[in-house]
């Protein structure tokens, strides 16, 4: 496969992903390690790049060669999925029939613990917003932390979806390709965030719902984006003094309040369209070991 081809070829592959509804951070990760592979496998073998002539054997070459690397248990496990991946794709356009990176394991690590805000830095940030000028920054910030909603779901809510009266709120957030939806309570402080951001904009906090008008939008008057968010939260992190702060990061916190109030993780899960319990569950015997050390 020529050099062209093989641009053809992760473009390909970029857009796919995007049709399988994966994150943009996912997605441009997942094209990196692709073309890692590819410029591997042409130093290695000397030959143009063919996904059809990729054997398990190279696959399990390629993460030896990862390990000599020092590459981190994490990497190459993420390279391995994103291979894994791209052969599900070659699979889905006829290249192949069979994918060689369907059983091949991963790097047994210990299992990290979602990272979450302490109480004090998260009404740090929560104050911050709230006292910047522009409402969207205090509305995104607040449902990301006091309803546990992901980018991608603030991103997609329309103003049918909002149910905010000045008594009561609720979303209703449909879930990733339209498979699960659920209602959702925001705090009493996030219902006001969202009415102020509503009252800015000029929406009626009695809207009719079946109105499909993005209820989000950049102060720039452009569609709000995952990449939005993800300045937004950064920008607003580094007023407060918070380095590294991250969409996730505030769910999770979201996740953990919600466990250290006495909810089940399976609760949680149901309220934040969580599949898995793996991750919750990590984080109450996270949260549960820290309760005793105290």
């Amino acid at each position: 496969m020529s050099t062209e081809n093989t641009k053809e070829i992760v473009t390909s592959f970029h857009t796919w992903l995007e049709e399988q509804g994966k994150h943009s951070n996912t997605i441009r990760s997942y094209s990196n390690d692709l073309r890692q592979f590819i410029s591997w496998c042409r130093n290695s073998f000397g030959d143009d790049f063919t996904p059809a002539a990729i054997s398990r054997g190279d696959i399990q070459d390629f993460r030896a060669f990862l390990l000599t690397r020092n590459s981190s248990p994490a990497s190459v496990n993420r390279k391995v999925t994103a291979l894994r991946q791209f052969f599900e794709f070659c699979i889905a356009k006829h290249f192949i029939e069979k994918n060689p990176a369907a059983e091949i394991s991963g790097i047994n690590t210990k299992p990290k613990v979602p990272p979450v805000l302490s109480r004090k830095d998260a009404l740090l940030l929560v104050r911050t917003a709230e006292r910047h000028p522009g409402p969207l920054d205090a509305a995104i910030i607040l449902l990301l932390l006091h309803a546990g909603l992901r980018g991608g779901e603030i991103c997609a809510l329309t103003i049918g979806d909002v149910h905010v009266t000045p008594r009561e709120g609720r979303l209703f957030i449909k879930g990733q390709r339209g498979k699960t939806t659920r209602f959702v309570y925001p705090s009493t402080r996030a219902q006001n965030a969202l009415r102020r951001y509503m009252r800015w904009r000029g929406v009626s906090i009695l809207a009719k719902r079946q109105r499909k008008e993005p209820l989000f939008g950049t102060y720039e008057g452009t569609m709000l984006t995952q990449q939005a968010i993800d300045q937004i939260v950064k920008r607003i992190g580094k007023i407060a003094g918070l380095s590294d702060i991250t969409p996730t990061m505030l769910r999770n916190t979201y996740a953990a309040s919600r466990l250290q109030a006495g909810m089940s993780a399976e609760s949680v899960a149901r309220s934040m369209g969580i599949a898995s319990l793996k991750s919750l569950r990590r984080l109450k015997e996270d949260l549960d070991e820290d309760e005793d050390a105290g």
